[in-house]
């Protein structure tokens, strides 16, 4: 099964997203801050196949998580998930570092299933 990083402070939104992508079929590993998100990629960055990352986090700016990740590993899929709108330096980071996609909180249940079938299809 393959394992997605949740990245998002809004427990309401882990609660709810984090159900919705274990009834898709992957196993979800949950982070609220920063901090925590950098230490499971490193920690368990052979096991995250995925992380889903809101911008909007209480210690730092998901923009900034997003070259940190890379440099942790390099091809991990990142998909952004934000309530709010982003700035040109932001778009260039996502550019430079292969955002794989960019979805508009709130999101519903077809457009978040469609995008992970198409970057991280279920292992059967």
């Amino acid at each position: 099964m393959p394992t997605i990083l949740l990245v998002d402070d809004d427990s309401l939104v882990q609660n709810v997203t984090k159900e919705l992508l274990e009834f898709l079929g992957y196993t979800v590993l949950s982070a609220t801050t920063g901090k925590k998100a950098i230490e499971i990629v490193q920690e368990q960055k052979d096991m995250v196949d995925l992380v889903l990352l809101d911008l909007s986090l209480p210690d730092v700016n998901g923009v900034e998580l997003i070259p940190i990740f890379k440099k942790i590993n390099e091809k991990i899929p990142i998909i952004v998930c934000t309530g709010s709108l982003f700035n040109d330096d932001d778009a260039d980071t996502f550019a430079q570092n292969n955002i794989k996609a960019i979805l508009q909180k709130p999101f519903d249940f077809d457009t978040i299933k469609d995008t992970l079938l198409r970057l991280l299809p279920p292992r059967p």
